[in-house]
């Protein structure tokens, strides 16, 4: 045991322990780099802002996709609408989603990023809902069903992304 202190003071005489002394079995001991909370935490800082960006892209994605149809009376006949013009809506949603994204991206992510991300899985699966249920209004015909497109689903599994990423969240950013 060495002493504590430099000098020749009396007053340091309390005793340090000298550092262990390498392993001499030839074994190799491996510590863990981190601990499993701060395992999960790694995992959830890089995971959240993935699954949002996940749901921005799908929902630019739907955007260029056929969504519903809608009568043209100049053609006499239904056209297919895409999501840039039956659901506009959704480019307000890909900013706030990217806001999203880059909130749960940083190291100060808390309270007011679960919140901001439970407000935005809200508004999206509200706005599908009111979409879903105005084509059915508008677009509904006595003898044909309402169409919809394959954007419509995709930006409907965007949100369900959205919503798991809001759920994962909301439990992983207590834990940072």
């Amino acid at each position: 045991m060495a002493l504590a202190g430099r000098g020749s003071s009396a007053s340091c005489s309390e005793p340090v322990p000298d550092p262990p002394l390498p392993m001499s079995t030839g074994a190799i001991a491996r510590r863990p780099l981190m601990d499993e909370p701060a395992r999960g935490v790694a995992r959830s800082r890089r995971l959240l802002p993935a699954l949002v960006s996940l749901a921005v892209v799908s929902y630019a994605v739907a955007l260029i996709l056929p969504w519903h149809h809608r009568w043209d009376p100049a053609l006499g006949a239904y056209r297919i609408v895409d999501g840039i013009d039956g659901a506009s809506w959704l480019l307000g949603l890909i900013v706030l989603c990217a806001v999203l994204a880059w909130l749960l991206g940083r190291e100060q992510a808390g309270f007011y990023t679960k919140m901001a991300a439970a407000v935005t899985a809200f508004l999206a699966l509200t706005g599908m809902v009111v979409d879903y249920l105005n084509w059915q209004a508008v677009g509904a015909e006595v003898n044909s069903p309402v169409y919809v497109g394959p954007g419509f689903y995709v930006a409907l599994a965007a949100s369900g992304v959205l919503l798991l990423s809001t759920v994962l969240g909301w439990r992983w950013i207590e834990s940072w």
